[in-house]
């Protein structure tokens, strides 16, 4: 990945940061999804540069947090002019403040990471509302059935709108949970219309 972007999120009094995100991402998932291939694919790929994730001790809480800033990273500079994020994130100017594209400063680059999406069962209800539809059992049936496989995480998360439905009433709140894994530099650069993969990694610097 040669050029990237950065957006960083503005203090705000009357805003959380997480609000702020959950729009931030919402559009960014849009502006992607308008370039995707075939394969749902896109060549632009994403990186939280303050992301902390510490596993809680018996003493400690756990310590999570995306930080305030986003890169966006491609292997050339007239992809990300094409994604041309300013254009979807104009509604939110007084929020997020959008860098300049920069090529990436090879000397600072200290190693390379994946961030991925990592999907969680998280919801039994709606596992049992969804199992009961097929008719042969109760809810409660079903409910008993999903409880001990439902997990939690502390992973840092986004708070994402399903935009797959074109229903305003159907439309569901999820959680989008980043998870990043030090690695190479990967040849592949295909990421997800959220900018995430489980294969191809980013700079970190």
């Amino acid at each position: 990945m040669d050029y990237y972007q950065e957006i960083t999120l503005i203090d705000q009094a009357e805003i959380s940061p997480y609000v702020i995100w959950s729009k931030l991402y919402q559009q960014l998932h849009i502006a992607l999804a308008e370039i995707k291939d075939a394969n749902n694919k896109v060549n632009i790929g994403v990186s939280f540069p303050q992301y902390i994730y510490e596993e809680k001790t018996d003493h400690q809480k756990s310590k999570v947090n995306l930080g305030k800033k986003l890169r966006l990273f491609s292997q050339s500079e007239n992809a990300l002019e094409q994604l041309n994020i300013r254009k979807w994130l104009e509604r939110l100017v007084d929020y997020v403040h959008v860098s300049s594209i920069r090529e990436v400063p090879e000397n600072k680059v200290t190693g390379y990471a994946i961030y991925k999406r990592k999907q969680f069962k998280t919801n039994a209800e709606r596992l049992a509302r969804h199992r009961v539809k097929r008719g042969d059992i109760g809810f409660d049936e079903a409910l008993a059935r999903y409880s001990h496989v439902v997990k939690t995480t502390n992973l840092p998360y986004i708070d994402m709108l399903s935009l797959s439905t074109s229903d305003e009433q159907d439309k569901k709140r999820f959680k989008l949970f980043i998870e990043k894994k030090p690695a190479e530099k990967s040849e592949t650069q295909v990421f997800s219309t959220y900018g995430l993969s489980s294969e191809a990694s980013v700079p970190e610097f």
